[in-house]
């Protein structure tokens, strides 16, 4: 097992390359990610370990982020708590906006989880060899599990 430190922002990234992106409207897939292509056994049971600590780290930057939206945010009228990007607004007779105001709580709370995914957070996990993608031809880049792999010299 090897160790690297990523920024949060990357387990976002490495979470879509490993598993794809899934319309949440439609249930469509609209990325297959890796654990999608046609991988050994052994390599796909890696990057599904991978996988799983990669989304419970997901999954924590997500309850910081609530946090982050409570804190900035104001509860409507449904009870929910939101933070609009924009106050102020006026729309034209088609609906389109012509003049709207920049919210400051939108932008603190942008600049509160920027800063947070700038943070960094090491993941153990099992060096894929270059050799065993050898046989995947895929359209896709996938530049936080390149950082992953092993080149054999």
């Amino acid at each position: 097992m090897e160790k690297i430190s990523l920024k949060l922002a990357d387990f976002y990234q490495l979470d879509t390359e490993l598993n794809g992106i899934t319309n949440q409207k439609t249930g469509e897939k609209v990325i297959d990610g890796l654990l999608s292509e046609k991988l050994k056994l052994i390599t796909k049971y890696w990057l599904t370990e991978l996988a799983k600590k990669v989304s419970a780290e997901k999954n924590a930057i997500e309850s910081l982020k609530e946090d982050l939206i409570k804190k900035h945010g104001e509860e409507n009228e449904n009870g929910s708590i939101g933070i609009p990007m924009y106050l102020d607004i006026v729309k034209d007779e088609e609906g389109n906006i012509v003049n709207a105001k920049s919210n400051p709580k939108f932008i603190e709370f942008q600049n509160d989880f920027n800063a947070l995914l700038e943070e960094t957070k090491e993941i153990e996990y099992k060096p894929i060899n270059l050799d065993e993608l050898k046989n995947i031809e895929s359209n896709n880049n996938y530049p936080v599990f390149f950082q992953l792999i092993k080149v054999n010299a």
